[in-house]
């Protein structure tokens, strides 16, 4: 359907568009909106149960975020309060995305909500201005809410960048996490975050520890959120990734006073923080792969746990090709916690802490701390890894045995077993193409307006039985260069 010929929505952002849209879903239908501005006052809500679609057009040629412009699809959303902007029910299938959310005006919030209990892609969104709603307590919705209800269920985030989510200091008074994944009740399936670029919350980055899902956070850039940039648990995968903790060259916005905040600057922060606070199926622990994870400047000390930081209640963590650069005084790499020492119970075992074919770096790395801490956990170890950096020693790694470690700035045969890999720019191959099949209602029918056809959208054929609706997920990206151009 084409959101302005078919369902009457105004381009030109005077009239709101969302009770179009809810009272217009139906099982089957793909709502292709083109370029202009379009005018949110409220929720958009979708409460079919079957597929659907909402999607800027070009939708399915799109190979970044798009930008606020003329050739865009922008929804503006009218400041006065919290406003999930898209809000959408448990789909067995849809897609959704290409298109920007401009939340710029004051007391505006435009999340994205998306359930699935069968296989939904979300993609391609880019979130312009910072969230500043005035919501009591530690419950404010993040900006990127995937739901995966079932144990085969999928949904994937992908290609969705925000950059700010709040006032620093301000987490249980009205920030934001970036990515926000959560619902521990029942079974549930996989959540795949991949090549998303969060910035400036004043919540977690990635929320993504206080979940049964598996969580896969599978590239991407994530650089200078409140409390963590990457959070996630026992079940998940890392790999690919980008984590930046540099607070002197925050971006994002600040307020004149402390009035509002729990004191100046960031309460706390860390790169990577792995934990475990409900109960998980994984007993090989948390494969971290690949990842460029840099603790560069803060505002202060005091303030950072750790670059990696393995909670009481984490299980086994395996970190390796990886790279941790610490220019950060005063902060150890990586800690890992001794299990149970803390308010929640310790994950199941084995609770082993492996760093292999790594690098740890940095003028700080070893200065006046570890550059690993290691607490009761039998049988950790780090090998074939390089300490690269002045002054480097064997009592720089605390609580694990080590094999084939070198020291100093010329480490030898030891190190990154495949440099080219390490961060987003060298990504992942793409992920397979999923099989999907499902029965859904409607009259079976084609839509070829102008709109559809001027971006060649293929449109969902729907009968009695839907004769096929299949997710394709992209190619690795071309680089972030071209997705992190301003806002």
């Amino acid at each position: 359907m084409n959101a302005v010929e078919d369902l009457g929505c105004d381009p030109n952002g005077n009239e709101p568009i969302q009770d179009k849209i809810s009272s217009a879903a139906e099982d089957g239908m793909k709502v292709v909106f083109p370029p202009g501005t379009y005018l949110a006052t409220d929720r958009v809500n979708i409460g079919v149960s079957g597929t659907f679609g909402f999607v800027g057009e070009g939708f399915q040629s799109a190979t970044q975020p798009p930008k606020p412009g003329k050739d865009s699809v922008v929804f503006k959303i009218q400041g006065g309060g919290a406003l999930n902007f898209l809000n959408v029910n448990e789909l067995q299938g849809g897609e959704f995305g290409n298109f920007v959310i401009d939340q710029r005006d004051p007391l505006t919030h435009g999340g994205v909500q998306v359930r699935s209990k069968g296989n939904v892609r979300v993609r391609d969104i880019r979130t312009v201005g910072a969230q500043t709603t005035r919501d009591p307590g530690d419950d404010q919705p993040g900006f990127f809410t995937p739901r995966a209800v079932g144990s085969d269920s999928l949904i994937v985030y992908e290609r969705c960048i925000a950059r700010g989510g709040g006032i620093p200091g301000s987490k249980n008074i009205y920030g934001s996490p970036g990515i926000s994944v959560f619902g521990r009740e029942g079974s549930r399936g996989t959540i795949i975050l991949k090549d998303c670029v969060i910035e400036n919350m004043a919540d977690n980055g990635i929320y993504g520890a206080r979940t049964s899902a598996k969580v896969r956070v599978l590239g991407g850039l994530y650089r200078n959120n409140d409390v963590s940039q990457v959070r996630v648990n026992g079940d998940a995968i890392v790999r690919g990734v980008d984590i930046v903790i540099d607070e002197k060259n925050y971006t994002g916005i600040k307020s004149k006073s402390n009035g509002l905040e729990r004191g100046p600057g960031w309460p706390a922060t860390n790169g990577l923080k792995i934990e475990t606070k409900q109960k998980i199926s994984a007993s090989t622990g948390t494969p971290v792969k690949n990842c460029n994870i840099v603790g560069k400047s803060v505002v202060s000390e005091s303030s950072v746990g750790a670059l990696v930081n393995i909670w009481d209640s984490g299980g086994a963590v395996t970190i390796s090709n990886t790279r941790i650069t610490n220019n950060i005084s005063g902060t150890t790499s990586i800690v890992a916690q001794k299990p149970g020492s803390g308010r929640y119970p310790a994950a199941p075992k084995p609770w082993t802490t492996t760093v292999e074919n790594s690098v740890i770096r940095g003028n700080q790395a070893g200065s006046g701390n570890p550059a690993v801490r290691v607490s009761g956990r039998p049988r950790s170890i780090v090998k074939n890894t390089c300490l690269k950096y002045p002054n480097a020693g064997s009592g720089d790694i605390e609580g694990a045995g080590t094999s084939g470690v070198s020291y100093g700035q010329q480490c030898k045969n030891t190190g990154l077993t495949n440099p080219g890999k390490v961060g987003s720019g060298g990504n992942i191959s793409s992920l397979p193409a999923p099989n999907v099949s499902y029965s859904g209602g409607g009259v079976s029918q084609e839509y070829k307006n102008k709109a559809i056809k001027k971006s060649r959208q293929r449109v969902l054929s729907v009968g009695g039985a839907v004769v096929g609706f299949f997710v394709f997920m992209a190619a690795a990206i071309a680089g972030l260069v071209s997705m992190l151009g301003g806002d």
